[in-house]
């Protein structure tokens, strides 16, 4: 009876150390992987914001002094400190010909907007065509007319960290919205200013991502529908077949089947003096 005891003991116990050594290699797998989710997010970050140092000229608006130098040269240096960020849509060009734009609003979201010939490549590949699960800001291949089409989808991935479109969520609260009414949009050589109108969560596939309109009775009810669908009134009274929209368009984080969308208007263009 004793050695059945002994028996049943230590059976108990090689299961648990068994299952002891399959949490600790399951713990050790979910780290490994949350590293390499985390060096990945760093990677493509890091990317970005090498791209963005592009455009980031020094400031020589406002006062100037005059010295000499210990040759006698004079020098006029500028007193501002830091930089400057302004466009450059050539040297993005240069940097990939896929590029269309920009897209910026504040320290949330800055980045290039590209429109490769699927919608397949930009969702694991920066700007610098590195494979990343940042991916990239893409406009929808089948809009043919870019960020001048009449609904531009454009898509980003919703980042943990809050990179690419994670911030967009944040427009579920009218809040946000409040503080959050406007982004900045670079078509090509020209800025415009643009104003959200609407957000809302709608289904993976759906009206909501038409791309082509046959005629402005189509894109009259198009934006009628998606007045209807958002989640509150924003200072944006009206929206007609008139107006380009972009629809920015990115995962939610409870439903695989759904996804978050914030829509703009475009409102008037900017001029840029450092850009003449």
């Amino acid at each position: 009876m004793k050695n059945k005891f002994i028996n049943k003991n230590k059976i108990i116990n090689n299961i648990r150390e068994i299952m002891m050594l399959c949490a600790l290699a399951v713990f050790i797998f979910a780290s490994y992987e949350m590293t390499n989710v985390y060096l990945d997010y760093e990677d493509g970050d890091n990317d970005y914001e090498d791209l963005e140092s592009i455009f980031k000229v020094p400031d020589v608006s406002g006062e100037t002094e005059t010295k000499v130098d210990s040759d006698g040269n004079i020098i006029i240096a500028n007193k501002n400190e830091g930089a400057k960020w302004v466009w450059n849509f050539d040297d993005m060009l240069k940097i990939n010909p896929d590029s269309k734009g920009w897209i910026s609003q504040g320290n949330q979201i800055s980045y290039p907007i590209l429109q490769g010939t699927d919608n397949e490549y930009y969702l694991e590949h920066t700007a610098y065509y590195s494979e990343n699960k940042n991916g990239s800001i893409f406009i929808d291949h089948r809009c043919k007319d870019g960020l001048e089409s009449r609904n531009c989808i454009i898509y980003g991935h919703d980042m943990l960290n809050n990179s690419m479109f994670g911030s967009l969520i944040q427009y579920s609260s009218k809040s946000y919205y409040d503080q959050n009414p406007t982004f900045d949009i670079y078509v090509g050589y020209k800025h415009y200013k643009y104003y959200v109108f609407a957000a809302y969560e709608t289904p993976a596939i759906g009206d909501t991502y038409t791309y082509d309109f046959a005629n402005d009775d189509e894109f009259h009810a198009y934006l009628e529908a998606c007045w209807a669908r958002k989640l509150y009134s924003t200072n944006v009274e009206s929206v007609s077949t008139a107006d380009h929209i972009i629809t920015l368009s990115t995962c939610t984080r409870h439903d695989d089947n759904k996804r978050f969308i914030v829509q703009m208007v475009r409102g008037e263009e900017v001029v840029d003096e450092n850009n003449q």
